[in-house]
């Protein structure tokens, strides 16, 4: 002990103070870690999450919607057409005959044909 000087004493507090601040700043960094970790893994995080998503979802589909509007109209009718011609059908199949029905509802589908151009 008597063999140490001055500077290799300061050396070796400075060595000891280096490793307690290497120490202490990594656990102040796991413990920072710990803590995000709980506060993402927090039900009220992934409530909070959730809620987002489905407010995401929901606008997408609202959207998708919007855009449907126009055409729901449009399909309505192409149905309707589409059904009077099947019912004609069954109508000439049952009775045998019908057939100015079946030139009716043709008309009718050319017509709707030629106006949605």
């Amino acid at each position: 002990m008597k063999d140490i000087t001055f500077e290799q004493l300061v050396l070796l507090v400075a060595i000891v103070l280096a490793c307690i601040g290497a120490y202490n700043s990594i656990m102040t960094a796991r413990k920072n870690h710990r803590e995000e970790k709980m506060q993402r893994e927090s039900p009220v995080t992934r409530l909070a999450e959730r809620v987002d998503k489905h407010d995401s979802m929901l606008a997408t589909d609202k959207r998708r919607l919007d855009e449907m509007d126009g055409r729901i109209e449009k399909i309505e009718t192409q149905s309707t057409i589409i059904l009077r011609g099947v019912r004609s059908l069954l109508s000439h199949e049952v009775s045998g005959n019908s057939v100015d029905k079946l030139q009716k509802s043709l008309q009718e589908i050319d017509e709707y044909l030629i106006e949605r151009k």
